[in-house]
């Protein structure tokens, strides 16, 4: 679900060093935000972003209502759609759950925003806030960190199984 932060990062990021200034702002419709781009030189106001998320993964639409259009405008322009457009890609990569145990408590965990894991069940995980869905590019990380240091990569892999519904 996109956020007033990401939306933020994915600005921050196509703006690079351009001279432009931004403000992220959540509109009264729930999955609705807007970006307003300001040229950071002479403070003219550039354009308004406006993003609406659907209900479904990857459903999204981006309307830009540019003031002005110079080269450099339009080249932030399409950045900042370009980086949505990876942001709700990787929305729809194929998720995978880790299962290490016979059991349903057997799913490995990661708690958001910190390095520690654990093997828990899916229900416990969802509850406490706590990643269970990971891409292949994550799986692959994992299998080659410290934490898996022990097993060979392909046992991670074994152990996937594609998340039906999240």
């Amino acid at each position: 679900m996109l956020t007033k932060e990401k939306l933020s990062e994915i600005t921050k990021q196509a703006i690079g060093t351009f001279h432009y200034t931004y403000a992220v702002a959540k509109l009264s419709s729930q999955d609705s935000f807007a970006i307003r781009l300001y040229d950071a030189i002479s403070e003219e106001f550039v354009a308004n972003s406006f993003i609406y998320e659907g209900d479904k993964p990857g459903w999204f639409t981006v309307d830009f209502v540019p003031e002005r259009s110079n080269k450099t405008d339009r080249e932030v322009l399409r950045e900042i759609n370009n980086q949505l457009f990876e942001y709700f890609d990787e929305q729809l990569e194929p998720k995978y759950y880790i299962k290490l145990l016979n059991t349903e408590y057997g799913y490995l965990a990661k708690v958001e925003g910190t390095d520690t894991w654990s093997v828990t069940s899916l229900k416990i995980a969802k509850m406490s806030n706590q990643k269970v869905a990971f891409t292949a590019g994550e799986i692959s990380e994992i299998a080659n960190s410290e934490l898996c240091a022990n097993l060979n990569p392909m046992d991670l892999w074994r152990a996937a199984e594609e998340v039906e519904e999240d």
